[in-house]
């Protein structure tokens, strides 16, 4: 198998990670969450210009790639709030969400903290415990008008 690499993402990418998001959400959350939670979650098209100002502000945004094939990606602020670590539902189980939080735990850990925090989805929830997070508190939370459980966790470092 080649190599994966992490890179930091670029302005071109951000079309591409949009549409990763949506049809991973759409492919791999369907036994957790009803349709209606999926479209509010992930509507279909992606808002493209939502995406550039979610991802261009102080979001450092990782990119997973074999040759010019982005597998997935890691959205996370320096403080070590990881708000987004999703992988290509065709390359799920291969390590490439691995892959990327290894990466960032070495890049907080640059910026001086000395843990990761997040809200993980019901579907995300086993990787994370595999991971060394601990469950912090379930939650429901609201996306377009329709709420969702998820759960806040954490990692120290």
């Amino acid at each position: 198998m080649d190599l994966v690499k992490v890179r930091r993402s670029r302005r071109e990418d951000i079309e591409t990670i949009a549409w990763l998001f949506t049809e991973t959400i759409h492919a791999v959350n369907t036994g957790d969450y009803k349709p209606d939670q999926l479209s509010a979650w992930a509507p279909r098209p992606p808002d493209i210009a939502s995406w550039r100002e979610r991802l261009e502000g102080e979001t450092i945004v990782l990119v997973a790639e074999r040759g010019l094939q982005i597998l997935g990606f890691a959205g996370f602020t320096p403080d070590g709030h990881l708000g987004l670590l999703y992988t290509h539902a065709r390359f799920l189980r291969q390590g490439i969400a691995a892959v990327l939080l290894r990466a960032i735990e070495d890049e907080v850990r640059c910026h001086g903290v000395d843990h990761l925090f997040a809200e993980v989805s019901v579907t995300a929830r086993p990787f994370f415990d595999h991971a060394g997070f601990r469950l912090i508190t379930a939650q429901t939370v609201e996306r377009r008008g329709k709420e969702f459980i998820n759960y806040r966790m954490e990692k120290i470092l």
